[in-house]
């Protein structure tokens, strides 16, 4: 089994397209070329009353011609920060298709950052009334690092960022450090995050807590909220919302958890039209308009106004994983005189 390193990593996915690769993902998962199972998740305390966990995400697309299969495994301490340590991290496996056997193993952190930002950018791209000016993201972490790094590749739009973390000094060197990079963005760290939120074009929460404090108030009319840490919002920022946006309807549903799933138990929330049964939608429920693979092909509009309030909840759908993770590695046998060069994930 091949094993890649940190480093293979981070010079690979520098060739990957990952913004084109998700969106293919959520093209193929339309056509039915793929096979997302429920993921399985172990929860426990730790010995310092922190909760971890594990979640265990496989999944099989087809995209481009060739079939990858494999399994993200992913762990989080809530403690790990404050120890210098990422929140979350575990691997990558890919699995021959004929065989069954694991041929690849790879450090999930940055294969997941950077899906995690292909897929908020390729959403915001669908959904924007015009190219975004104003950027607010709250958390200061890899997954801030990853959205902002590939929105300034592709948005010359983009001039003002407002940061806010809890820590003041990781959105300072942050702001710092991509302030360096892009001398024509102008970097402003906030006190709090309301000031972060109010009156930015987008926003994107990319925290780890699990209690709700943006309120509905905060969003300024056509903006687009990505909620990517899933926890950040309060319910009425989806009760007011003009469109609610998922990746994949399935896991909103299977979800016991985080706040959309839990809307959807609590009959606050119906189905987008596709999973519909019958006339679900009841007066005060939240109703799904999309998934994302319906805005990416046509049949659903991200918005009917410039001043809609566009909410994009993407819980993280596996695939994108597996297919980032397997262009990886199909990257790297085409560079290297390895005895796997030339074997197949099909």
């Amino acid at each position: 089994m091949l094993q890649l390193t940190d480093a293979d990593v981070d010079e690979l996915i520098e060739a990957v397209d990952a913004v084109t690769a998700v969106r293919e993902v959520f093209l193929a998962h339309s056509a039915q070329r793929t096979v997302l199972p429920e993921e399985s998740c172990l929860r426990w305390t730790n010995d310092q009353g922190e909760s971890c966990r594990s979640l265990n995400m496989p999944g099989l697309v087809e995209i481009d011609g060739r079939r990858f299969a494999g399994t993200k495994i992913i762990n989080a301490s809530l403690g790990n920060p404050d120890r210098g340590l990422a929140r979350a991290d575990g691997v990558v496996l890919l699995f021959d298709l004929t065989t069954a056997r694991p041929v690849c193993i790879m450090p999930a952190a940055r294969v997941s950052a950077t899906r995690t930002a292909a897929v908020s950018i390729l959403a915001t791209e669908l959904s924007w009334a015009r190219p975004t000016r104003s950027a607010a993201v709250v958390g200061a972490g890899a997954l801030a690092d990853a959205h902002l790094g590939l929105a300034l590749r592709r948005w010359p739009s983009l001039r003002t960022v407002r940061l806010h973390d809890r820590i003041p000094e990781r959105a300072v060197l942050l702001a710092e450090r991509l302030g360096a990079a892009h001398p024509g963005v102008a970097f402003d760290v906030t006190s709090t995050a309301e000031q972060a939120v109010r009156e930015a074009e987008l926003v994107i929460p990319a925290t780890t807590t699990t209690i709700g404090y943006i309120p509905a108030d905060w969003i300024a009319e056509g903006a687009v909220v990505v909620n990517v840490s899933l926890d950040d919002l309060l319910p009425d920022v989806f009760t007011t919302a003009d469109k609610v946006i998922v990746d994949d309807w399935s896991l909103v549903a299977a979800d016991t958890t985080r706040l959309l799933g839990r809307m959807y138990r609590a009959g606050d929330v119906t189905p987008p039209p596709r999973a519909r049964t019958g006339d679900e939608v009841g007066p005060g429920t939240v109703a799904v308009a999309a998934e994302l693979c319906d805005i990416i092909s046509g049949t659903a509009s991200p918005r009917t106004s410039a001043t809609d309030r566009v909410v994009i909840n993407p819980f993280g759908m596996s695939l994108h994983d597996v297919a980032v993770a397997g262009k990886l590695y199909t990257a790297h046998l085409g560079t290297t005189s390895s005895p796997l060069a030339g074997a197949a994930v099909t």
